[in-house]
C-alpha cells in the first residue's frame, strides 16, 4: 500500500510539472489562430481554382470565336479561303538557314573527329 501511495504521489508531481510546462490557454489560442489561417488558405485556394476555371472558360470561348470567324471568312470568300490551306509557320530567314548550315557543318566536323579518334 505504501508503494502504491508513493507511486500516486510521484504521478501527481509529474502531472503538476506537465501542467506547468504546458500552458493550455496559449496552446488553445495558437490552435485557434492556426485554424483561422487554414481556413483563409482554403478560401484562397478556392478563389484560385475559380479564377483558373474562368481562364479555361475564356479559352473555350476564344476557340468558339475563332471557329465562327473562320466560318464567316469561308462564306465571304465563297470557299476560296478554304482552298488556301493552313497558315501558321513563318518562312525561315536567311540568318536561320545560315545558322542551320553552320550547325550541320559543325556536327559533321565533330563526327569526323570522333570517327578518327575511335579508329585512330
Amino acid at each position: 500500500m505504501v508503494k502504491v501511495t508513493g507511486s500516486l504521489q510521484k504521478s501527481t508531481e509529474i502531472m503538476k510539472l506537465s501542467n506547468d510546462l504546458i500552458k493550455l490557454p496559449q496552446i488553445s489560442a495558437t490552435m485557434r489562430a492556426m485554424s483561422m489561417e487554414m481556413m483563409k488558405a482554403g478560401i484562397m485556394e478556392e478563389m484560385l481554382e475559380d479564377t483558373l476555371e474562368t481562364v479555361d472558360d475564356d479559352e473555350e470561348l476564344e476557340e468558339e470565336a475563332e471557329a465562327e470567324v473562320e466560318a464567316v471568312l469561308y462564306k465571304i470568300t465563297e470557299g476560296v479561303l478554304g482552298k488556301a490551306g493552313p497558315v501558321g509557320q513563318d518562312l525561315p530567314t536567311k540568318e536561320v538557314e545560315q545558322e542551320e548550315e553552320e550547325t550541320e557543318a559543325e556536327m559533321a566536323r565533330m563526327q569526323e573527329q570522333l570517327h578518327g579518334l575511335l579508329n585512330g
